[in-house]
């Protein structure tokens, strides 16, 4: 294995599938990944390039903070979440099913 592909899979922790993701990815060719909260979107394109080997157009990213709870008279969160929507070049596609 090379560093690049090392690399790709701490920043690549898993795909969405939802319906919401599966109808992108057919119209749009956008593809949902969940991210750690370190990783940047130099870092997303470049994993996304090197582990399925197809040209990304743009990155968006997005925070998702973890939902109140309350244990009795104390207040914590979840945990806080970010996912990466990857745009890709029009004729590379990722086959994910």
């Amino acid at each position: 294995m090379s560093e690049q592909e090392v690399r790709a899979e701490h920043i690549l922790k898993g795909v969405m599938l939802t319906e919401k993701t599966a109808f992108q990815a057919e119209s749009q060719n956008v593809y949902s990944f969940d991210v750690p909260l370190s990783a940047n979107k130099i870092e997303i394109r470049e994993a996304v390039e090197s582990a399925f080997g197809v040209r990304v157009v743009s990155v968006n990213t997005i925070t998702r903070l973890g939902r109140p709870k309350r244990h009795r008279a104390h207040f914590s969160h979840g945990q806080t979440k970010k996912r990466a929507l990857v745009k890709l070049h029009p004729e590379d596609r990722i086959s994910l099913y």
